[in-house]
């Protein structure tokens, strides 16, 4: 579905709460705690099941990987909104960062998963003309660090 016709706009905060309720229940039996400080008026232009797509990606790495705790946040930078994905897992090789970005490559090849939630990612942010980083989280984990231009 990706595109950006004229009027595409995706508020962060609504794809948030919404991943957030589905993710709660998905990952009940571990009991992360999930917050979020997404400012109501950050809007990307991105289509929604576009922007769905990502976040909940990126979410569901960090609810699978993390200890206890998930957070998202997001901020203005220049013409475009940031939006950071932090855990407090154990997080990643540096060396593995990028690497993991690519189709098929996975971090950790004893955890269920195909590698290629993280490729995807990266492919629609670069339709959009964003981009996707991974590194260290101030909560120990990891940080994924999506970038995406405003809808202004």
């Amino acid at each position: 579905a990706a595109g950006t016709g004229p009027g595409t706009r995706s508020l962060v905060a609504s794809s948030v709460d919404g991943l957030f309720r589905t993710l709660e229940r998905l990952h009940a039996e571990r009991a992360i705690a999930v917050r979020s400080a997404v400012a109501p008026g950050h809007a990307v232009r991105c289509r929604r099941e576009d922007l769905d797509e990502m976040l909940g990606n990126l979410l569901d790495n960090a609810c699978k990987w993390g200890r206890s705790r998930v957070e998202v946040e997001s901020d203005v930078d220049g013409s475009s909104i940031v939006i950071s994905v932090d855990d407090d897992g154990s997080g990643i090789d540096p060396a593995m960062a990028a690497k993991v970005l690519e189709r098929g490559v996975r971090a950790d090849e004893q955890v269920e998963g195909t590698g290629l939630g993280l490729a995807i990612v990266r492919d629609l942010a670069e339709i959009y003309g964003g981009s996707i980083v991974l590194s260290g989280s101030p909560l120990g984990g990891v940080r994924a660090r999506l970038q995406l231009p405003t809808s202004e």
